[in-house]
Formats: structure tokens, C-alpha cells, sequence
């Protein structure tokens, strides 16, 4: 990274002194008409911000900001009779120190320089100099802007939002010729422009959002306040070392004379309090200190949040799929545990809102899935921490770019959030007698079952049954696609997450696109065993779209079987059906057997972790291959084994008749 500095004024403003005085670090008294373009480079710059006289109010700490500082800084001078150079070198500027020195030249700000830089299009910040201070006798002493002159600056930066501001140099007596360059540094590496409003007195509501948003994360305990710890952890983070309990009190103190008195809580920093600390910053002319608690919450220039930060780059191959990690489960689970104030395990309509407060809202894709209709909820309707955390797996599963991006609206702090996902191992097709199935899956603990079958089959109820336990008697067609999610226990105790997707209206489009099918790891056919017309719809739909379908574990079910049970009118029986597929017959599913559901969810996770048991046309299981010639190996071993024993047991009986 370079910044260019270019420097204008009209002739004999003593803009060549100002860079020789810089140069040289002194006085020089005759210089030629134009010099070279001078380069500091970052180590200089670091040397300069030293060389701010101690009593100045620019901020020059440069301790947390050095990676924001440019490797190189360039300064041109120009020639104001050379309007060709200057208009090149204007428009390869990245700001502009703008030199004035009398009433005369002053005016020429206001009704020349600052026109003719509009009128050659280059927005670019600007900092004015009124040069030669010391013949008109004026304090060497560098002033804030409230401070400078009035009739002179304060026109200038209401008029013009460029400038960013105005500084009072002498080069005869070197008095703010490095703060000219400092500030000019500064009005590109940390603009006052974007965070306050110096016409008004009042920094900007972009960056107040932004600092209310610092507050909220740092506030651990959300009782809207800063305490001294949580105040010196946010001062790690933005300066690299805590703060000390006599700089926290020096604040507060500062603060209870601009406050109102309920906001003097000897609790610690409010809300408020926090906004009018950063005010007085600006006003201090400390836009470094402002920057630096930004920019360690990665705020830009514009005050949005960094796009790598929001969206780091994270590679995910076809037939992999995201889940959380265990730093993730963690960092959900105490945020869950952080909002939720009356310890009841629910986030209510309150609670949520307040969660969600540091971010742009409920994500788009779970106003889409209906959340919180997609997961369990307490008895109040309530978000549990188990449909928190099921939610969070489905989110991730769908689209992981998402959770990526809420994490770092959320504040997830242990380094990039891509730590809180993990990417599964590439799912491979296996083939065997030329049929294709998909390989065992060992890493995964989130499975995607896609829910089919004819109109009334059942399908809606199975999906409220497995998030309510309950399901409603009245009909109503889906139209829009429905999606829930929910922790399985599986038999030896491990839990893993079973998204269930009813397709409604878009289920063709869905079943003939390939892309969208590779993400499914089972489907489950469903019909009505009590009604006779049920379960052809199930076989015109697999001979349509046979050619996508054959590839995925498929289970058959059939729902209602507390009723009574109907021959199919259909081309052939769901027994036969299922046979001549080499599929398991149909699971017999009633809402209220409990067990059956369970055992129903079970089978779909087999399903989808072991495919070749359930895939459609797979006569033998190549997976299972291994194991018939270990059980041959084990039954000639045994027979062995035996024939050895009972050898002995003959030879041991011999030698008793002996004796």
C-alpha cells in the first residue's frame, strides 16, 4: 500500500519550505523553484508521529495502527502556473495539503483551489495550512479546531466536507510542519470525515450504530454497562494492552461532568456514556483512538463491516457438506445461555430480539424455513437450546456462508470464524455389477432426508410428529416447501441432526436437478397404507425421474397404519415393489406409536450413513463383502479350533485308560 500526497497553494505560500523543513528537520531559507517527489517509508512515519510535540491533541500512537499505516507515503510539490502537472498529479492523489498564507490567499481557497478541485472530479480529503505563522505572530502551540481561529477555519470545513482539517504552521520555526504531514497521513488512514459531522458538532449516526454495536459485544454480562474488566478486555483487544484501573477512573470521572447523573452509575460506563467518550475523541482530534476501537471490530472506511471478515474464503468441494464445530456448538451454546436472562431454557420474541440486536436481523433463511416452526420449542413456544443448536446445524448444512457471516455480526472472537465450521470428507460413488452407490459416511453428523408422496399421504404430519410430537387432524395442501431439523439419538447413545424437507408444489423441479439432489442423503417414499390409490403415485414418480433417483438410499413408509390397512390398486404391491428393488418392505408408521417414529428416524440416519443397504437396485451389499469372508475365515478357524480340542480331549482320555 502507497499514499500520495500532493501540495498546492498559490505561488510564494512557502510550499516548498513546509517539505524542506520536513526533509531536513530544520529551517532551510533558499530552496529551488520545485523539488523531487520525497518517499517516507513506513518506518519514517513511525518516526514522525514521535516527533509530535507533547503538548499537541493529535493522537500520534501508532503502537495498535501500525497495519494500517502505508508501506510508503509519496509527497509531490506542484506548480500552480503548471496546470497540466497539477491536474496529473491531482488525479493520482490520495490527499491534497492545500497552503495558504495571507487574507488574499486565504479567499483563494474559498473561490478558486476548492472549486477546481470539484470541477476536476477528485473527491479527495484535504487538509489547509496557513503557512508562515510566525510573522504574524501567532502561538506555535498546535490548536484543536475549536481553538483555531474562527473567522478563518470554521467557514472553511462548514463549506466544504472535504477538508478534514486545519493546521497553523511555521517552517522557520518548525512549529506543526510534521502535524501538516501527520494529519494529511491521517485524513487517509483514518478519516474524521466518515465519523463526524464537525459542521454539527456530533459524530455521525453511521458511526454511533457502529459503536453502539462495540458496546453491545463488549458488554458481557448485558447489564449495560462497562465494568473496569470489561472496559480493559475491549482496550486489549483495540490497543494491545489492558487498561489500568486508574485510567478506567479517570474516564468515568470525565465523563460524570458531561453526563446526565443516572448515567454516572458507579457500575461503570453506559451505553450513552460510551457514544460522549468517542464524541470528545473527535473533538480532541483523537480520530486514531476512535479508529482503533473500529478497526479491531473490522470496521471500514465507510463504516460497514470488512467483506473478508463477514465472508471469509473457505473451500468446500462438491460432495462435501459444513457443520459446526465444537468451538462453534460452544460459542452458540453460551451465546444462547448469555440471552437467555430468566433462566427458563427458551429465548423469548425479547430475548431473541435482543441476540440479534449486533446484527442485521432474524437470517433470510430462517424467516424462509419458518423458524421457529423448524425446530423444537418449550411449552411456552419458547426457542430451546436443543432447536437453537438444530437451527444452527441446519443453517450451516444450507448455506454456511450464513452462519460465517452471523458469527461475526454475533462476535464470535477466537480468530477467523471460519473455527467454528468444519468441512466433511468428499462424498465418493462406489460402483459395483455396474450399478453406482455412494460411499459409507464416517464424519458427518448432519443428514438431509428429502419427504415425497402423493397428496394426503402424510407427509406434513410425520414433519410436525417429529419436532411437536404432535400433528393437527385438519388438511391442508402444502404448497411452499416446509423444512424442520432435530437431534437423533441413535442406538449406542450418539446424537447427530436429521433435516427433514417436504418439497410441496416444487418437488419436480426439485427431483429432476441434479445439483440440489446431490445434497440429499436419503429419501423417504411415503404413502397411505389405508388408502388404496396411495402408493401408484409413488411408482409414476420414481419411473419419471428414475434416472435421478436410483443413486440415493431410499426408505419406504407407510403412514396411518393404525388404520386399516388396503390392498394398493397399483401396478405391483409395496412389498413386491420394495423386493425387487433389494430394499427393506415398508416400515409400518403410526403418529401415535411413538416407537415406530423413533425407529423410523433411526433408519433414515442408517440409510443415509450406510447407502449401500438402501439403495435402490443394489443387489448385494459391497460394503458387507469383507465381512462374509472374515465370517468364513472365523467358522473354518472355528471348526479348527475344535477338531484341536477335541484331538486333545481324545489323547488326554487315551493316557487316562492307560494308567
Amino acid at each position: 500500500m502507497s499514499l500520495r500526497i500532493v501540495i498546492c497553494g498559490d505561488d510564494a505560500v512557502g510550499k516548498l519550505t513546509l517539505l524542506a523543513s520536513l526533509v531536513k528537520g530544520e529551517y532551510v531559507p533558499s530552496v529551488q523553484s520545485i523539488i523531487p517527489s520525497v518517499t517516507i517509508s513506513k518506518d519514517d512515519y513511525v518516526a514522525m508521529s514521535d516527533l509530535i510535540s507533547e503538548d499537541s491533541e493529535i493522537d500520534s500512537s501508532t503502537s495498535s495502527l501500525l497495519p494500517y499505516i502505508p508501506s510508503t507515503t509519496v509527497i509531490v510539490d506542484t506548480l500552480a502556473s503548471d496546470r497540466m502537472t497539477l491536474n496529473k498529479e491531482l488525479k493520482q492523489a490520495d490527499v491534497i495539503l492545500l497552503v495558504y498564507l495571507d487574507h488574499y490567499t486565504y479567499e483563494r481557497i474559498l473561490l478558486y483551489w476548492m472549486p477546481f478541485f470539484r470541477a476536476l472530479g477528485v473527491n479527495l480529503p484535504v487538509i489547509v495550512c496557513a503557512n508562515k505563522s510566525d510573522l504574524h505572530g501567532l502561538s506555535e502551540k498546535p490548536l484543536s479546531f475549536k481553538q483555531q481561529n474562527a473567522e478563518e477555519f470554521v467557514p472553511l470545513i462548514n463549506e466544504f466536507k472535504e477538508i478534514e482539517a486545519c493546521v497553523r504552521c511555521s517552517a522557520k520555526t518548525s512549529a506543526n510542519v510534521v502535524d501538516a504531514f501527520y494529519l494529511c497521513q491521517r485524513a487517509v488512514t483514518h478519516p474524521i470525515s466518515p465519523i463526524f459531522d464537525s459542521k454539527e458538532g456530533n459524530l455521525k449516526p453511521a458511526a454511533v450504530e457502529a459503536l453502539k454495536r462495540v458496546f453491545f459485544l463488549c458488554d458481557a454480562d448485558q447489564d449495560g454497562y462497562l465494568s473496569f474488566q470489561e472496559f480493559s478486555d475491549l482496550h486489549s483487544k483495540c490497543f494491545g494492552h489492558p487498561a489500568s484501573q486508574e485510567e478506567f477512573d479517570d474516564i468515568v470521572l470525565s465523563l460524570s461532568s458531561v453526563i446526565l447523573p443516572s448515567e454516572g452509575d458507579p457500575k461503570g460506563i453506559s451505553e450513552n456514556a460510551f457514544i460522549i467518550l468517542n464524541k470528545m475523541y473527535a473533538e480532541k482530534g483523537r480520530h486514531e483512538t476512535i479508529w482503533g476501537i473500529l478497526r479491531a471490530f473490522q470496521y471500514t472506511n465507510s463504516l460497514s463491516l470488512n467483506d473478508k471478515f463477514l465472508f471469509p474464503s473457505i473451500e468446500v468441494s462438491e460432495h462435501s457438506s459444513v457443520e459446526l464445530s465444537p468451538i462453534g456448538y460452544r460459542f452458540f451454546v453460551d451465546l444462547f445461555l448469555k440471552f437467555d436472562k430468566d433462566n427458563d431454557g427458551g429465548l423469548n420474541e425479547e430475548e431473541l430480539s435482543n441476540l440479534f440486536l449486533p446484527t442485521p436481523g432474524i437470517p433470510k433463511l430462517w424467516k424462509e424455513s419458518n423458524f421457529p416452526s423448524s425446530i423444537v420449542c418449550n411449552e411456552r413456544g419458547y426457542v430451546s437450546l436443543q432447536g437453537w443448536l438444530a437451527q444452527w446445524n441446519l443453517t450451516t448444512f444450507l448455506d454456511h456462508k450464513t452462519t460465517l457471516e452471523y458469527l461475526a455480526y454475533l462476535g464470535f472472537d477466537e480468530g477467523n470464524s471460519t473455527k467454528a465450521i468444519r468441512v466433511t470428507k468428499q462424498r465418493k460413488l462406489r460402483q459395483k455389477q455396474g450399478k453406482q452407490y455412494r460411499s459409507p459416511v464416517n464424519d458427518r453428523n448432519v443428514f438431509n432426508c428429502f419427504v415425497v408422496g402423493g397428496p394426503q399421504s402424510g407427509k406434513t404430519s410425520l414433519l410436525e410428529q417429529f419436532i411437536r410430537g404432535t400433528f393437527s387432524e385438519y388438511y391442508s395442501p402444502t404448497i411452499q416447501p416446509k423444512i424442520c431439523v432435530k437431534d437423533i439419538e441413535l442406538r449406542g447413545g450418539k446424537q447427530c441432526y436429521l433435516i427433514l424437507e417436504e418439497l410441496g408444489q416444487l418437488e419436480p423441479a426439485i427431483l429432476e436437478n441434479k445439483s440440489v439432489l446431490d445434497k440429499c442423503d436419503v429419501i423417504c417414499y411415503t404413502y397411505d397404507s389405508s388408502d388404496p390409490d396411495s402408493f401408484q403415485y409413488l411408482v409414476d414418480l420414481r419411473k419419471k425421474f428414475l434416472n435421478y433417483l436410483d443413486e440415493i438410499p431410499s426408505v419406504f413408509v407407510a403412514l396411518k397404519a393404525d388404520l386399516d390397512k388396503q390392498q394398493q390398486r397399483s401396478d405391483v404391491q409395496p412389498e413386491n415393489y420394495t423386493r425387487d428393488l433389494f430394499l427393506s418392505s415398508p416400515l409400518h408408521i403410526s403418529s401415535s406409536w411413538t416407537t415406530s417414529l423413533h425407529e423410523l428416524f433411526i433408519q433414515l440416519v442408517d440409510a443415509a450413513k450406510t447407502p449401500s443397504i438402501s439403495t435402490p437396485g443394489l443387489e448385494t451389499h459391497p460394503d458387507t463383502t469383507d465381512f462374509e469372508n472374515l465370517k468364513h475365515y472365523l467358522i473354518a478357524g472355528g471348526a479348527i479350533g475344535f477338531m484341536a480340542i477335541f484331538s486333545v480331549w481324545i489323547w488326554r482320555s487315551a493316557q487316562i485308560l492307560n494308567r
